[in-house]
């Protein structure tokens, strides 16, 4: 069963990836994807959002915020980049 699980959040983790597909993140993403490799799936999460977040030009779509959020319930992590990225998307 926690391997199907495993396998689940990676897969949610990875439709993440493409945000990171931009110019000037090579860094953010080399963290990202070693982190999904050695299974440290919080910590790729919040790559995803220091991302999302450290730039005030960059617009998410409502479904990555969608994402992120579902992907936060699932891990069962309870911290304040969800919050953040919800005033974030508003400004």
């Amino acid at each position: 069963m926690e391997g199907a699980v495993t396998k689940e959040t990676q897969g949610r983790l990875q439709s993440l990836r493409p945000v990171l597909l931009e110019e000037g993140a090579s860094s953010a993403l080399a963290l990202f994807d070693e982190f999904v490799r050695e299974h440290e799936f919080d910590l790729a999460l919040h790559v995803v959002c220091d991302y999302v977040l450290d730039s005030d030009s960059r617009q998410v779509s409502e479904s990555i915020i969608d994402q992120i959020q579902l992907l936060h319930t699932a891990m069962e992590i309870d911290d304040a980049c969800f919050r953040q990225l919800q005033t974030h998307k508003s400004a």
